[in-house]
């Protein structure tokens, strides 16, 4: 009992160090977290801050593979959406603060491939579900993000040599379970306590909280559904079994997808994939 409250102490010690993005970022993020904020809004934040456009325009021709040359901010959303952008930029600023704040951890990188991959399938996903083209795109950022609290909790026990690959689609269930057995939390619990600290959106910090538990005594969850439902994507399933699963199964039946449904999303991911490599 000790040693698990010791190691809470050390998570919740971890988070709290954890440092804030600078102040116009931070900035960005906690008027695009408000409900009663709108696109107008951000767009003047933006546009008042010349060097955070050119950074938006930047990523969004990296991470959206396409170049943005425009004259004004109200053009060069218009396709991707103003939220996404934001988020997009906060994600930015995260991938810096991990890369410093757990530098130590040897399969760091690990964590970037896994999140990348997870990324690309949240996006095909939300499209195989017909969401709107802004929403796809926080879905896609969200998947950037929704390992972070392995990280810390990895981070906190000191195993620096162990390796930060994403769970295993047969253990997507599972693994809370074994984390709460020596912690009273679990990485998607700390995962959006760094999320809300960074001021994400909440569609995000739903992502992160629910990617292993998007069904919960009735109560479903679509954006931890994406996440949980990615993670299958990549495993090699000739014959159908694994996404047959029954969590799976159950979840994919919330999401108004038929096997056949996610055997084409399958199929688009692994092209796609192959493409990027």
């Amino acid at each position: 009992m000790n040693g698990q409250r010791e190691l809470e102490r050390k998570v919740a010690q971890l988070v709290d160090r954890l440092p804030l993005f600078p102040h116009d970022i931070d900035s960005l993020l906690t008027t695009a977290v408000k409900p009663i904020e709108n696109d107008a809004r951000l767009l003047r934040l933006i546009e008042n801050e010349p060097e955070l456009w050119t950074e938006l325009l930047r990523l969004a021709g990296s991470f959206y593979g396409a170049p943005y040359k425009v004259e004004t901010p109200a053009v060069g959303v218009k396709r991707i959406g103003v939220q996404p952008l934001v988020q997009l930029i906060g994600i930015s600023y995260a991938r810096k603060t991990i890369q410093e704040e757990f530098s130590s951890l040897r399969y760091l990188n690990e964590y970037f491939d896994h999140s990348e991959d997870i990324s690309a399938g949240c996006y095909i996903l939300a499209e195989a579900c017909a969401a709107l083209q802004g929403e796809r795109e926080i879905y896609a950022v969200a998947g950037l993000i929704h390992d972070i609290g392995r990280l810390a909790i990895i981070a906190a026990k000191g195993v620096t040599g162990a390796h930060v690959l994403g769970t295993l689609w047969d253990k997507m269930v599972s693994v809370v379970y074994d984390e709460r057995s020596s912690l009273s939390t679990d990485h998607c619990e700390v995962g959006k306590w760094i999320c809300r600290k960074w001021n994400f959106s909440p569609i995000i910090q739903e992502a992160v909280l629910r990617h292993h538990s998007p069904l919960v005594d009735g109560d479903f969850s679509f954006p931890g559904a994406l996440v949980f439902v990615a993670h299958f994507l990549s495993a090699s399933d000739p014959s159908g079994e694994i996404i047959s699963t029954l969590s799976a199964a159950e979840v994919l039946a919330n999401m108004k997808m038929s096997l056949e449904d996610f055997d084409r999303a399958r199929k688009v991911y692994m092209s796609r994939r192959k493409k990027g490599s």
